[in-house]
C-alpha cells in the first residue's frame, strides 16, 4: 500500500466519481480505476458499490477512508518537517525525457524545486526515442524518466504521473487559423510536418488519425522538433503536437490550437526509475514530482 494509492482512494472517495477525481489527480479514468481496483485487491474487500446510479463507499471503504485520512495528513506533516530541513541532501539526479517539449517549462519547475532542495541539481537529457529513455534507467545512466505508457516497463517501477493532449497546430496564415472548430474529414487533404515513424509522437500521431478515419499522405518527416514547430508556423503545414510542447508558442500567437470535433487524445505518463538505485536523494525527487508542484504532467497552470 503506497501513499500515491492512498491520494488516488481519498480523491475518488471525497467525489464518489472515478472521472471527476481523475481530472482532480490529473490522471486517466482507466489509471484511476487500475489503481483503485489493486488496492481493493490488497485488502481484500471492495471500497465501493458501483450501480448505474454512481458509487458508494463500502463499510470497509468508510473505514479505509478514517485512516487514509490520517496517514495522509501526517505524510503531508513529514513532508513539511523535511522540508525544513533538506541541508543534508546534496547531489544531482539525471532525469531522462523522450521530448524537447519539456524544455519550455522546465525552467519553472526548476525554480520551484530549488526553493525546497537548494543543493540538488536536476539535469535532464532529451532523447528521441521512448525506449532510449527506458535503456538509460535500466543501464543505470538516468535516474528517473519520464514515458508515455506504452513502452515496455518490465522490470522497473512505474507510476502514473499525468497525461497530456496531442492537440492539432496551425500557423497564423493557415486557412485553419480562422476556426474555432474543424471536422475530422477536414483533415483528409491537409499536408502535414511530423516525427520519423520509429517516435512515439509519430506512432501516436498515426493511432488518432486512424481512429477518425483519416490518413496523412503528404507528411514532411524531421525527428527536430524545433523543425517541426517552425515548419507549421511558417508553411501550410499541419501537425499534431503535445499541448504542453507548444504552449509558449500559442500564448505568443506563433502557432494557433485548432479544436477537432468531438475528438479528444489524451496519452498516459508514467515516471520511472530502477527499484534497487532509489536512493534517499531519489525519493525526494520523486516525491517532489508526485506533489502538487508539478501538478502531473499538464502543465497548462505555469501559463500564468
Amino acid at each position: 500500500m503506497e501513499l500515491w494509492q492512498l491520494r488516488t482512494f481519498n480523491a475518488v472517495a471525497k467525489n464518489l466519481h472515478f472521472t471527476i477525481a481523475a481530472e482532480e489527480l490529473n490522471l486517466s479514468q482507466p489509471a484511476v480505476s487500475h489503481q483503485i481496483k489493486s488496492l481493493e485487491d490488497e485488502i481484500g474487500e471492495p471500497l465501493f458499490l458501483r450501480d448505474k446510479e454512481g458509487i458508494l463507499l463500502t463499510k470497509a471503504g468508510h473505514t479505509m477512508y478514517q485512516h487514509a485520512t490520517k496517514i495522509l495528513d501526517i505524510a503531508d506533516e513529514i513532508r513539511l518537517e523535511i522540508k525544513e530541513n533538506t541541508d543534508d541532501l546534496s547531489g544531482t539526479i539525471i532525469i531522462s525525457v523522450a521530448t524537447r517539449g519539456l524544455g519550455s517549462p522546465f525552467p519553472l519547475f526548476y525554480k520551484d524545486f530549488k526553493k525546497t532542495y537548494r543543493d540538488i541539481e536536476l539535469f535532464v537529457q532529451n532523447e528521441y526515442m521512448m525506449d532510449e529513455v527506458v535503456e538509460k534507467i535500466r543501464n543505470g545512466s538516468a535516474d528517473l524518466g519520464l514515458v508515455s505508457h506504452n513502452v515496455d516497463l518490465s522490470g522497473l517501477v512505474a507510476i502514473p504521473y499525468g497525461e497530456y493532449e496531442l492537440i492539432l497546430v496551425v500557423g497564423r496564415n493557415h486557412p485553419f487559423a480562422e476556426l474555432e472548430e474543424v471536422n475530422p474529414e477536414d483533415l483528409q487533404n491537409q499536408k502535414w510536418v511530423s516525427f520519423e515513424p520509429a517516435n512515439r509522437i509519430r506512432v501516436s500521431t498515426g493511432d488518432y488519425l486512424s481512429k477518425i478515419g483519416i490518413k496523412a499522405k503528404n507528411i514532411y518527416e524531421t525527428n527536430d522538433g524545433a523543425l517541426v514547430r517552425s515548419m507549421v508556423e511558417h508553411t501550410n503545414k499541419i501537425s499534431l503536437l503535445p499541448e504542453w510542447g507548444v504552449f509558449e508558442e500559442i500564448r505568443e500567437g506563433r502557432l494557433i490550437k485548432v479544436n477537432v470535433k468531438n475528438i479528444k487524445y489524451k496519452i498516459q505518463v508514467n515516471l520511472i526509475w530502477k527499484a534497487n538505485r532509489r536512493t534517499k536523494l531519489m525519493s525526494a525527487v520523486i516525491n517532489y514530482f508526485l506533489g502538487e508542484k508539478m501538478e502531473g504532467i499538464d502543465l497548462s497552470k505555469v501559463r500564468k
